[in-house]
């Protein structure tokens, strides 16, 4: 299958703190910059924007994201405090907390804030934009980053509302990861922003992006879904070579219990590349459209339960082939334990758009 049409058939992806800093200074040295992150309990919401400090940018705003967190325990509630009141320091008047707007219907939040900052702040005129997803949820940073992927395309005798640098990070830490439980689940539905389930039922194929401790949520996107076929995607290669197989069996009883599942159709991404995995579901939806379109085509549904780094490349494939439908259960609260520790997390930077992609013909 050709794949030279794809918009990061060529990309950037920095995984060491050296490259990460080159990356950033590359895209942000003598530009007017902005850093959006999220200004949450996460233990790692300080890590990019500490590393984004000691570089010392001359022409630097920060909008810091309060997410909803419902009910989040105590500790969770302190934690946020304490990470507000390190980018209050860091950055002082350059810095704007922004709350996540109060939506009746909880999946369009991130579409809302999203209109907002660009109302107030003029978000598609910084010169460069680095968006931190790691402490915040996907019903936001989705929205946010598509914002700028979508405003940074040029259409036929148009140009692009966002020209600058787009670079996306973010912070890995598994045992965080696993330290933080969500509890209660809402409605599961389909993300704003992004495709929706078309009104007339066809082939609904489910793929899923395996973690732990996610058994709850996937049972509620399954009865939702009521999807035809399942094609779970899991970590290989991973730093645990067993991660693969043992979010499998993990998840056994709903896989191959009750749904039947077919092992030949898992998805196999590199845990620690987002465009592994961007670049498998756009295979996946591509050959089911095309292998289905004589029986009226297929819908093909994502749902990310996993890491940052694999969210990532779920945002994209969704981005990409804009009919892919991401799917989602927001948590009405968070348990976090009483004591959380400093993140012990790696950076990762994924340049997305702007001056690497900037091709002239003929040169």
């Amino acid at each position: 299958m050709d794949e030279s049409d794809l918009r990061w058939y060529d990309h950037l992806l920095a995984s060491d703190s050296s490259s990460v800093k080159a990356q950033w200074q590359a895209a942000a040295e003598g530009r007017r910059c902005l850093l959006i992150c999220g200004a949450g309990f996460d233990p790692r919401t300080l890590d990019v924007p500490s590393a984004v400090r000691e570089m010392r940018l001359d022409q630097l705003d920060v909008i810091a994201i309060r997410p909803p967190v419902g009910g989040a325990h105590v500790s969770a509630a302190s934690a946020a405090a304490t990470n507000q009141s390190g980018l209050s320091r860091m950055f002082g008047n350059h810095l704007s907390i922004v709350e996540s707007p109060v939506a009746i219907d909880p999946s369009s939040t991130g579409t809302m804030l999203t209109r907002a900052i660009q109302r107030t702040s003029n978000v598609l005129g910084y010169e460069t934009v680095l968006i931190d997803m790691s402490g915040l949820p996907s019903s936001i940073s989705f929205p946010v980053v598509q914002l700028f992927l979508q405003q940074s395309l040029s259409g036929a005798g148009t140009t692009a509302a966002f020209s600058g640098n787009l670079v996306v990070t973010v912070s890995e830490d598994a045992s965080t990861d696993a330290s933080i439980v969500a509890s209660g689940l809402g409605a599961p539905g389909a993300l704003s922003g992004f495709s929706r389930l078309p009104e007339e039922r066809i082939t609904r194929i489910w793929v899923p992006v395996l973690g732990s401790g996610a058994g709850e949520e996937l049972r509620a996107l399954r009865t939702w879904l009521e999807p035809d076929e399942v094609c779970p995607a899991v970590p290989f290669p991973s730093h645990d070579p067993r991660r693969g197989d043992d979010l499998l069996l993990e998840h056994r009883d709903l896989l191959f219990d009750e749904m039947q599942f077919e092992p030949r159709n898992v998805l196999y991404a590199a845990e620690g590349n987002p465009f592994d995995l961007y670049r498998q579901l756009i295979r996946l939806a591509r050959r089911y459209r095309r292998a289905l379109d004589p029986l009226g085509g297929a819908t093909i549904v994502v749902s990310e339960h996993s890491s940052k780094t694999l969210s990532l490349g779920v945002l994209l494939a969704a981005h990409e082939e804009q009919e892919i439908v991401v799917a989602h259960v927001r948590p009405l609260a968070y348990a976090a334990p009483e004591q959380m520790g400093r993140s012990r997390a790696s950076i990762r930077s994924a340049w997305l758009a702007g001056d690497p992609y900037r091709v002239s013909v003929g040169t």
